[in-house]
């Protein structure tokens, strides 16, 4: 089997119906129209974690129970680790140029990185949790 290159972007391409779109778009999982949160972009430094009670769209309930999206601190924290495991390391050796200009940048991104993770993980548990409806 032979695939182009063209073929395998257009299989990575978000299309709706899928988690990816839902997750990525930050759209409700049900209708892939409505935006989960208030200010629907991945860096945003006010309001970060302020969503709707229900999607604009098809008036799916966001509020699955109290305390629902404390599970999205399990979805965002293999990813921090990932990210941070490795700078510690490297801050562990660093010498030099690398240890007092590059080291903090890293830190910085590290912060910045957080805010996207958080809506990623709070996307991703309610769309695991919601089921796409194409027509509803």
């Amino acid at each position: 089997i032979s695939y182009s290159i063209s073929t395998i972007f257009e299989c990575m391409a978000l299309k709706k119906g899928t988690y990816t779109y839902a997750i990525l778009k930050l759209k409700c999982p049900k209708c892939h129209e409505g935006d989960l949160f208030k200010t629907n972009k991945l860096f945003v430094f006010r309001n970060i974690l302020d969503m709707y009670d229900r999607c604009p769209s098809c008036n799916q309930d966001f509020i699955i129970e109290p305390g629902f999206y404390t599970a999205a601190l399990w979805i965002s924290y293999p990813f921090v680790l990932i990210l941070i495991i490795p700078s510690i390391f490297l801050g562990i050796y660093a010498e030099g140029f690398f240890l007092y200009y590059i080291y903090p940048l890293i830190v910085v991104l590290l912060f910045v990185v957080q805010v996207p993770i958080m809506r990623i993980a709070r996307a991703a548990l309610l769309a695991v949790t919601v089921p796409y409806k194409k027509n509803d």
